[in-house]
């Protein structure tokens, strides 16, 4: 069999070559014509001549990324405003990131012009995407509003990535990558180059392997990619299947120090008296460390109690002794995981229908099933799972989701000398089902009850939802096409209607009138008509554009409306209370720009006034959950700067920083008091917003000699809050890094298969830093007679690894 596919490739391999050997009425202009077709598919969602501040990542740039193994989050996170973590510390697995302080959920994601963020969470799980950099020709990352785009609305950002055009020539590339934490990276693509004049094949697969910074991590993710192209003279119909899986460890209560009945922290234990025999003082990711606990996963391990009046036990290097979650029979709680596969279907069609005219439509269906398994540890049988009585014992519970959505975008161009007008529409349908299972109980008793059948389904709730938007936008160029002065005038306007449904029985669980608990009823259905608009004004001068537009100045400015509806967990944590009301943001943008041979500066002003914004309030709800709330008035204001210097054809430096002030201006905190869901009120005036840090900067470095590269990267962000008090206490504290990747090419010159040869170092975290990158709070007073300033409060930290460095190996054939 082996034999048999081999030589299927040769031939298929050989036939592509002899076609485009012997094919003389096609010229380079057809890859440039395949480039042009492949872009008709993004004008919908990428802004243009508009007024937008954006970064665009280029193929090559992706590339050089894509053996790290790491999500792409953490290449973003060197543009402006930018950050990104992950639960395991190293780049891989579970990975989030905010641009401007706003979250996963308010970034509008696209690949190809389809909506990739999940309908109901409305965020991009970058958990099992890290080859996703080696099928991109390019990303485009706008800051702000931006222009219109498919699906949820964009209140930090959007992203739009592109893959790469199908390949005229047949080749491939082989990659492998192994470094810290025993992670490594295997991966590959292949194209056919094109077939009988018209059609080409195309593929790749990677994935990553890794026992994780934090204990219990360890995971093994990846994609793969398969391609048909048909290309015709002025058209391209291509069919890409995308897919992801996952099965990581997972670690999302963060480092902390102690588990759910416990604290090692500075304050009170579960029965509310306090504690003074413990390490007093801890309260960053460095004391952590310093106590050895700097790996340590509530998720995976507990503290093992000691004797002698110390509540913990440590070994003879005096850190403390951890051990795993023991079951009933005497084994242990091997780790959480979380698995997840994902299969994306898009079906494109892209037409030059004239000089001026052209034209993109894509069908794409999207499934999705994944669960978790976590051991819960001495929790409550009825409270937290429903069942007949309260009592205390371990359980393992599985949760999980199937998802599926489809839809349809298309997109229609106009471009003259004056004019560039795109207009489109996006349908998609989801359709969604969340299950729970409880798969082991401790309690004999019980476990006889709930299990003896199997397992226990415990909650089962449906979601539907639509999502559908017009959209029309274009730039009017008010100027001669040769004159040093251009000025564009800008306009974009969306119509979006949003209806979402989810019933059933929720995993949350009030104790009604007979003394029982029974499930959170879900009956949710909410309509949304959104318009969102948007204006401008751009000028760009070129003082020797007859020769070559190599000085150039350029300026714009912009004010967009973008609205956003609430997400599932709004409306499930909120239980009785009120329905959460749709955000509004209205974005001020001002920007200006220089280029010269050598030289580039960016520089943009923004102010983000948000309306109904919501935030956590401190408060607990009647299940248990964190409340969120719409507040009036908020704002995210700053200035994004970034610059860059050919020094050399040897040396490059660059930089980029945001400067930025988010804050609530009338925000009311509830405190939990008393070891009770009732909450204490404190008021304030002009708070900071949460995870917004007022500094982002990064600095890199580029060394360039013949086939050697070497590039620096520093970056540094400075203190982020961990609630809405903009208490220090309760926050992170600045932190910064430093990498270093040293990169050698060598082209292959005798006649072989193979033409390109890339060596590859990558350091990161040179200087051994310790520090979290996002974290979590919880805080309560125990009394009236316990001040606000004096509270008890525990912190989890989310670490990023020490120092680190991972070696690659890249054949290209």
């Amino acid at each position: 069999m082996k034999k048999i596919l081999f030589g299927l490739t040769a031939f298929i391999a050989m036939n592509a070559t002899a076609q485009n050997a012997g094919d003389l009425k096609r010229t380079p202009n057809d890859s440039i014509k395949l480039l042009q077709l492949q872009g008709v598919t993004v004008d919908g969602v990428r802004s243009r001549t508009t007024g937008t501040p954006h970064v665009y990542l280029s193929e090559k740039t992706l590339s050089n990324f894509s053996s790290s193994g790491q999500e792409l989050p953490f290449l973003f996170a060197r543009t402006p405003g930018v950050m990104a973590w992950s639960e395991n510390g190293l780049g891989t697995g579970t990975t989030y990131m905010r641009i401007r302080g706003a979250g996963d959920s308010r970034i509008n994601v696209t690949i190809d012009g389809v909506p990739l963020n999940s309908p109901e969470d409305q965020c991009v799980f970058w958990a099992n995407m890290n080859s996703y950099a080696s099928l991109l020709n390019s990303v485009e990352i706008q800051r702000g509003v931006g222009s219109s785009t498919n699906g949820d609305g964009a209140f930090g950002g959007a992203i739009s990535l592109q893959t790469k055009a199908p390949s005229r020539k047949a080749g491939g590339e082989l990659s492998a990558s192994y470094g810290a934490y025993n992670t490594y990276n295997l991966g590959g693509n292949f194209s056919t180059g094109l077939l009988w004049n018209h059609l080409i094949f195309d593929g790749a697969y990677h994935e990553t392997n890794t026992d994780g910074f934090i204990h219990g991590t360890d995971g093994r993710s990846g994609s793969y990619y398969g391609g048909l192209t048909w290309l015709g003279n002025d058209f391209m119909i291509r069919y890409k299947n995308i897919g992801n899986f996952e099965k990581t460890g997972q670690a999302w209560n963060a480092v902390t120090a102690g588990d759910n009945d416990y604290s090692i922290m500075d304050g009170c234990l579960d029965d509310g008296s306090w504690s003074y025999n413990l390490p007093t003082g801890i309260k960053t990711y460095e004391d952590l460390y310093n106590a050895g606990l700097g790996r340590y996963n509530t998720l995976y391990e507990t503290l093992t109690y000691g004797s002698n009046g110390n509540l913990f036990e440590k070994d003879a290097n005096g850190n403390y002794v951890t051990h795993r979650w023991e079951m009933a029979d005497g084994s242990y709680w091997p780790r959480t995981t979380d698995n997840f596969w994902q299969n994306h279907n898009i079906l494109s069609l892209s037409l030059q229908l004239s000089d001026k005219w052209s034209a993109s439509a894509s069908l794409h269906y999207t499934h999705g099933y994944g669960y978790y398994n976590e051991f819960r540890y001495h929790k409550k049988a009825g409270e937290k799972f429903g069942l007949s009585t309260n009592t205390k014992t371990d359980f393992v519970r599985k949760k999980g989701l199937e998802q599926d959505a489809y839809g349809l975008v298309g997109h229609l161009r106009y471009n003259d000398s004056r004019w560039n007008v795109v207009g489109g529409l996006s349908v998609q349908q989801f359709n969604g089902n969340h299950f729970g299972y409880i798969t082991y109980i401790k309690d004999e008793a019980l476990r006889t009850q709930y299990l003896a059948n199997g397992d226990h389904k415990y909650y089962d709730s449906d979601a539907k939802k639509f999502d559908g938007s017009v959209y029309v936008k274009g730039d009017y160029q008010l100027t001669n096409d040769w004159a040093a002065d251009e000025w564009y005038l800008t306009g974009d306007v969306q119509y979006r209607r949003v209806n979402y449904k989810t019933d059933g029985i929720n995993d949350r669980f009030v104790q009604g009138t007979d003394g029982l608990w029974h499930n959170q009823t879900l009956d949710i259905d909410e309509k949304y008509n959104f318009v969102n608009p948007k204006v401008g004004i751009k000028w760009h001068y070129s003082p020797f554009k007859k020769l070559v537009d190599m000085y150039s100045h350029t300026a714009f400015a912009t004010v967009a409306i973008s609205h956003r509806e609430p997400e599932r967990n709004n409306f499930t944590d909120n239980y009785k209370y009120p329905n959460p009301k749709a955000e509004q943001v209205i974005d001020y943008e001002l920007g200006y720009s220089y280029k010269a041979p050598n030289f580039y500066f960016d520089a943009t002003l923004y102010y983000m006034d948000f309306k109904d914004q919501l935030v956590q309030t401190g408060e607990l709800s009647d299940i248990g959950e964190k409340l969120t709330t719409n507040i009036a008035k908020s704002y995210r204001a700053g200035i994004e700067l970034s610059a860059g210097w050919n020094i050399c054809k040897l040396l490059s430096v660059e930089g980029n920083a945001a400067l930025s002030q988010n804050k609530i201006k009338d925000f009311d905190e509830k405190v939990e008091k008393d070891w009770t869901k009732n909450a204490a009120t404190f008021h304030y005036d002009n708070s900071t917003l949460a995870y917004s840090p007022s500094a982002i900067l990064n600095g890199m470095i580029h060394f360039n000699y013949k086939g050697f590269q070497a590039t620096w990267h520093t970056n540094y962000v400075s203190r982020q809050y961990l609630d809405n008090t903009e208490n220090k206490d309760r926050s992170l504290p600045a932190f910064s890094f430093s990498d270093l990747k040293l990169t050698y090419t060598s082209k292959v010159t005798k006649v072989s298969p193979l033409h390109e040869v890339v060596l590859g170092l990558q350091f990161n975290n040179l200087f051994d830093a310790h520090y979290a990158t996002s974290g979590w709070v919880y805080s309560a007073i125990l009394s009236d007679t316990h001040p606000n300033e004096n509270r008890y409060y525990q912190i989890g930290f989310v670490p990023m690894a020490g120092r680190t460095a991972m070696a690659n190996l890249t054949l290209k054939f």
